[in-house]
């Protein structure tokens, strides 16, 4: 009966750790556009953000109702539709910023190559509204 208590409290324990913890991991979005000379980057995770715009930082702590404006509007992108649009001719004469955008969100990993400059609207919506965010 001792070792059945024992298991049991063990089972409890683990299972709830691992629940919090996946709670806790579901937004996550890092968004990086870099050349020799530029440098603008979004770091989301949870409810914090940081954007660099050339060194110059901005960090917020996001309120509740943000995050579901945010998680609302990643609901209503289509993922599967969004494309690479970044062309290797362009980088190669330095007429494109490329941009590397990594989303963790509901439990899928998207990852994009952008050029920064003709990002896709649903993805400029997104970085626009972060940007609100985080003034």
């Amino acid at each position: 009966m001792k070792l059945l208590n024992i298991s049991l409290l063990f089972l409890l324990a683990f299972s709830t750790s691992c629940q919090s913890q996946e709670k806790k991991n579901t937004l996550m979005l890092n968004y990086k556009a870099q050349t020799r000379g530029y440098l603008y980057q979004i770091q989301l995770e949870n409810n914090s953000i940081e954007i660099n715009n050339n060194n110059t930082i901005k960090t917020a702590a996001l309120a509740k109702s943000q995050l579901v404006k945010i998680n609302s509007l990643l609901k209503v992108i289509n993922f599967k539709e969004i494309e690479n649009n970044i062309s290797i001719n362009d980088l190669a004469v330095d007429r494109a910023i490329k941009g590397v955008f990594k989303l963790h969100f509901n439990k899928i990993l998207y990852e994009f190559e952008f050029n920064h400059n003709k990002l896709p609207k649903e993805i400029k919506q997104l970085i626009q509204l972060l940007e609100e965010f985080a003034q």
